[in-house]
């Protein structure tokens, strides 16, 4: 379920930035994407540790991969914009 929603906020954000009308440069499709296999890394990061009952490895290494996703992600939009 988790990889659905992720898909689905991916995609909203990748057509986003398709259908924003100007024209994009490849440095702000690369960040996107960079960013959102970091992202899509750490919830699986997550979900691994919490099934081997690794609370503390789950949180750390979620944090250590997501984070700077998100920040990358961001930083698209912001390039985008």
């Amino acid at each position: 379920m988790i990889n659905l929603l992720l898909g689905f906020l991916f995609g909203f954000v990748a057509a986003f930035l398709l259908f924003k009308g100007v024209s994009q440069a490849w440095c702000v499709w690369a960040l996107f994407i960079i960013g959102a296999a970091t992202v899509i890394f750490g919830f699986d990061v997550l979900l691994g540790s919490i099934k081997e009952h690794e609370k503390r490895a789950a949180t750390l290494g979620f944090l250590m991969f997501a984070v700077p996703g998100v920040i990358l992600i961001a930083a698209s939009l912001f390039l985008g914009f």
